[in-house]
């Protein structure tokens, strides 16, 4: 809560702040305008957001939360970059002031069509973990944060999904937020999971709560794709435990709790045989402490998409100590994706769309 009420007390202060470093620098008369029309922008986005109108299946509200989003990023950078300039203004004063500013704009118009680009497409990622008791080498293409909608549809779903077929995974499992906007429940667009010829598998994440839930899992279900509530099957010999999103525990504290359940509590409860290999589904990499008591082998999140843009790279550690990347605690591997989509602004930059071919073999 702190660093979100940090993070808009610097948004509003850009606000001001950067269309006045601008006036100074291109000697403009007034900046009070320009002001008042970059704080209704900002305040539009996060209004969006707030009020959920992101979810909305209306491609009005869709297009327009997309745009606030990029000139989000846009306005942080040009922040970033108009501060630095303040910083080292005794090293550029040889330099023309609407010089400086001309090439603030280019460089950060630059650099957020460059993160558009990069989050137009995705990138397979390859992990081999070694796990006790396994029979035989599993193959699986672990695929979350998809978040279908209002970003993404039909045509980066068949891509993502003829890549993975190419890989001939044994299964395929959605981890959590593979969708964030009601525009994305259309039959048509689920028909596109029956291309895959492997058993699927879906864990819920935090944006499957705010939208219309009941039809998603109903549209996810009738593709094909098992939805594991808290849950183990035996599959490929390993033991599948997926668990719906949840914190680690009471006392944690988590901006998205969707629910009173926890790792701490929910895992005991599920009967399984822990002499046999087993393998954790859950959306966020959180309660590794818990996975770990409870002698699982492998445990698969998403959920922090790496911090997606800089410079949400270098605060995402704050949140999440482990945010993307391979982490051991005891006997368990965690492996965190950096996310198949992207929330919020259409771009990455510092990230890249991520699903990852993970390779169990014997140990």
């Amino acid at each position: 809560m702190l660093m979100m009420i940090i993070c808009l007390g610097l948004f509003v202060f850009s606000a001001w702040y950067v269309p006045f470093k601008l006036k100074r620098l291109c000697g403009l008369k007034r900046a009070w305008p320009i002001s008042a029309a970059v704080f209704l922008l900002l305040a539009g986005f996060y209004g969006m957001l707030l009020k959920g109108l992101y979810t909305s299946a209306n491609p009005v509200f869709t297009v327009a939360y997309n745009v606030l989003g990029l000139f989000l990023i846009f306005q942080t950078f040009l922040f970033i970059y108009l501060f630095a300039v303040h910083i080292f203004s005794p090293c550029l004063k040889k330099y023309p002031g609407k010089g400086i500013a001309a090439a603030g704009l280019f460089i950060c118009l630059g650099l957020v069509g460059f993160g558009f680009i990069q989050a137009r497409s995705f990138t397979v990622t390859y992990h081999e973990i070694g796990v006790r008791g396994l029979i035989r080498p599993v193959n699986i293409m672990h695929i979350p944060d998809l978040h279908l909608g209002g970003q993404r549809r039909e045509g980066y779903l068949k891509e993502l999904i003829e890549t993975a077929g190419r890989h001939r995974p044994d299964m395929v499992i959605y981890n959590g937020d593979m969708l964030d906007s009601d525009i994305a429940l259309t039959p048509e667009l689920f028909a596109l999971f029956n291309l895959v010829q492997a058993e699927q598998y879906f864990t819920t994440g935090n944006h499957e709560f705010y939208i219309d839930m009941k039809k998603a899992l109903q549209l996810i279900a009738d593709a094909g794709i098992r939805v594991l509530h808290n849950e183990m099957v035996e599959t490929n010999g390993i033991q599948l435990i997926g668990l719906e999103y949840m914190n680690a525990d009471q006392v944690t504290y988590d901006s998205h709790r969707v629910n009173d359940l926890t790792i701490e509590e929910e895992l005991p409860k599920i009967a399984r045989d822990r002499s046999k290999p087993s393998v954790l589904v859950h959306h966020s990499p959180v309660g590794l402490q818990y996975v770990s008591k409870g002698n699982i082998d492998v445990m698969l999140s998403g959920h922090t998409h790496g911090g997606q843009v800089f410079p949400g790279t270098v605060l995402i550690g704050f949140r999440f100590p482990m945010n993307k990347g391979r982490y051991q605690v005891g006997g368990t591997t965690l492996l965190v994706s950096q996310g198949a989509g992207t929330f919020g602004p259409w771009m990455r930059l510092g990230t890249f769309n991520e699903i990852q071919f993970v390779k169990l073999i014997p140990e």
